[in-house]
């Protein structure tokens, strides 16, 4: 390994790893806490409101996603190569860009809000809360999606720990401020939003404080800014981009197909899953982000053998993180479903839930190798099988066996649809790497 040792590499795959979970944790902690103080000082009605909106929410955050990573690996390979100018004038050009799209989504959103809630998916019952909470959610679209641009490269930048800390801060932030808001002074599902946006300022703000200080590597320089260019950052970004905004469509097409099959009080134990499966899924996303720019930097430099070892890592840790989520879903699921459906209030919607929560943990155990993969071929800058595992996982395989299954077996279906889902890209994903093994050798 060129003279660093399996230890070294592991400590900074962890280092870079740990930090990277936490970070998207708190990212998704953010819309849980929402979904928790809706439903205890709203109403779980209040709570499918939130999840109906959602999708718009993994939109944004897509779009963040699909230029971030992008010019994290640009710059970290540059990094790689001592090329400090042109790793400054990428990282420039991405936070700039994502920054500029964030208000474009605002305007379009607000211009559109009714449609746009009944598009989601809401109904006579959600419509009011589904618009209060879009109406001022989306406003701070612009700092949600270019904080996280910035997340992504602050690690790229080589300060991992500081990316968790800002993020930390800016969860407990949301947490305080949506039990003043909502429990307190009653402000309702509006409450929420504003929370949430207040807590997206912050992190904004402490992020591009650090990039104006002398101790980021990465510098705000004058650019032009080159369409060509910043398509470049999105085909780079877009499997792992499919993946967020797979997060979005999947909410979408399960909220319209609950509400065909169980109606509102499906669309609520959706809910409840929805935001602990995103939680898994940002826990794997979190692990790849922290392999991703080490696998870039030893490509950079050649050093295949080390950044197979990095997936190595990668992979075994995601196995872990899998298997731990299928057995806390399987055997433990009273307790999550309880944090948010009440079962003193409302005990046949809270077994049910508790049911569906079992059936749907099977989709844990393929995701986390599944989206490790993907990540990998994202650092090696080979863009056509990392598409090919997002596209199936997030787009293709999810719609079909949701629309099959839940024809044949009804609302069973549904819950069973996304392991079968999960399966089947995990078979996608380790034929194309034995396929690019295989290219290897020959």
């Amino acid at each position: 390994m060129n003279g660093v040792t399996k230890k070294e590499i592991k400590h900074k795959f962890f280092s870079y790893a740990m930090p990277s979970v936490a970070a998207m944790w708190v990212y998704t902690i953010y819309t849980m806490v929402d979904g928790m103080f809706v439903a205890r000082g709203v109403s779980t009605t209040a709570l499918a409101a939130v999840n109906i909106a959602m999708p718009l929410i993994n939109t944004a955050f897509a779009l963040g996603i699909l230029f971030a990573v992008g010019a994290s690996t640009r710059a970290s390979i540059l990094k790689g190569r001592e090329d400090r100018a042109e790793a400054s004038r990428i990282f420039t050009t991405s936070t700039v860009t994502v920054f500029c799209l964030g208000w474009v989504v605002v305007i379009l959103a607000q211009l559109n809000l009714h449609s746009l809630a009944l598009l989601l998916g809401a109904t006579e019952a959600t419509l009011p809360y589904v618009k209060d909470y879009l109406r001022i959610i989306v406003c701070f679209v612009p700092c949600y999606m270019t904080s996280y641009n910035m997340e992504v490269l602050i690690k790229a930048d080589g300060f991992p720990k500081k990316a968790i800390k800002t993020t930390c801060v800016g969860a407990v932030t949301n947490i305080v401020l949506d039990y003043v808001f909502v429990i307190v002074l009653h402000w309702g599902i509006q409450g929420a939003a504003i929370a949430t946006g207040i807590s997206q300022i912050l992190t904004f703000t402490v992020f591009l404080r650090h990039f104006l200080s002398k101790k980021s590597y990465f510098k705000f320089v004058k650019i032009k800014w080159n369409l060509k260019e910043v398509l470049g950052f999105a085909k780079l970004g877009i499997a792992d981009s499919v993946t967020e905004f797979s997060v979005g469509v999947i909410i979408f097409m399960f909220n319209h197909v609950l509400i065909r099959v169980a109606g509102d009080d499906g669309v609520i134990i959706y809910t409840v899953i929805a935001y602990v499966s995103q939680l898994i899924l940002m826990t794997m996303m979190g692990i790849n982000q922290g392999m991703q720019p080490l696998v870039s930097f030893y490509h950079g430099r050649n050093e295949t053998d080390t950044h197979r070892y990095i997936l190595r890592i990668a992979l075994a840790s995601a196995g872990i993180a899998s298997l731990l989520s299928f057995g806390v879903g399987v055997l433990y699921p009273n307790p999550v479903v309880g944090i948010f459906i009440d079962p003193g209030l409302n005990l046949s919607l809270y077994q049910s839930g508790v049911a569906a929560f079992k059936l749907f943990s099977f989709s844990f155990l393929p995701l986390g190798i599944v989206i490790i993969l993907a990540g990998y071929f994202t650092a090696l800058e080979k863009n056509r099988p990392a598409m090919a595992i997002s596209m199936g996982r997030g787009l293709v395989f999810v719609t079909v066996s949701l629309l099959l299954f839940a024809e044949l077996f009804g609302e069973t279906g549904v819950w069973i649809s996304m392991g079968v889902s999960e399966t089947m890209a995990l078979v996608l994903a380790l034929v194309l790497y034995r396929w690019r093994l295989a290219e290897k050798k020959s």
